[in-house]
């Protein structure tokens, strides 16, 4: 917290912390959202760069805490890919459209992350969206003009089938001149 560099360079070579701690290290502030300034001074930059996991990653995390700042930060660090799979083989646009979080997946999108992608249950963004109920959100990955309104998850669910369930009637209303009655 101090900046103390090479305090961090001998506690990380000696093997006295363990960067990936999920439970009291780096990736729970990133998981909160309650990355402040001191988390992006050099040092923390050392930290990150060092951080790996077979789960979810650094941008995964930052992403569900929705600062478009510190998402912007660890996709500076170009440690993470921005398409990467984490736990369910969501990707971080998944993550952030799960949460509501319009600006980040905005963001992410500007970035190259790829919106065509679908997790193992067979769920894409617009099902996330849908999930969330986040009209902005919704509106935001429909304008992409990308993602297949009518595919279906693993089970056979709809992005829209899944707003019914969740009773998210606005979001539901804004495929509705989607639809064809025949």
């Amino acid at each position: 917290m101090e900046g103390n560099m090479a305090a961090v360079k001998r506690i990380l070579a000696e093997g006295r912390a363990d960067v990936n701690c999920r439970v009291k290290g780096l990736m729970c502030h990133w998981w909160t959202g309650s990355v402040t300034t001191p988390f992006t001074s050099p040092v923390m930059e050392e930290m990150w760069r060092r951080l790996t996991t077979s789960i979810d990653n650094t941008l995964h995390f930052a992403c569900n805490g929705g600062d478009v700042e510190t998402v912007e930060f660890v996709l500076s660090l170009n440690v993470v890919d921005i398409n990467s799979r984490g736990v369910w083989s969501w990707t971080p646009v998944m993550t952030a459209a799960e949460r509501g979080h319009r600006e980040v997946v905005k963001l992410l999108v500007s970035e190259g992350a790829d919106v065509s992608l679908v997790d193992v249950d067979g769920d894409n963004i617009l099902h996330y969206a849908f999930i969330r109920g986040d009209v902005a959100t919704v509106k935001f990955v429909l304008s992409l003009n990308v993602v297949d309104i009518d595919a279906r998850n693993n089970i056979g669910l709809t992005a829209a089938d899944m707003a019914r369930l969740g009773g998210h009637k606005e979001v539901v209303k804004l495929l509705e001149p989607c639809f064809h009655v025949m």
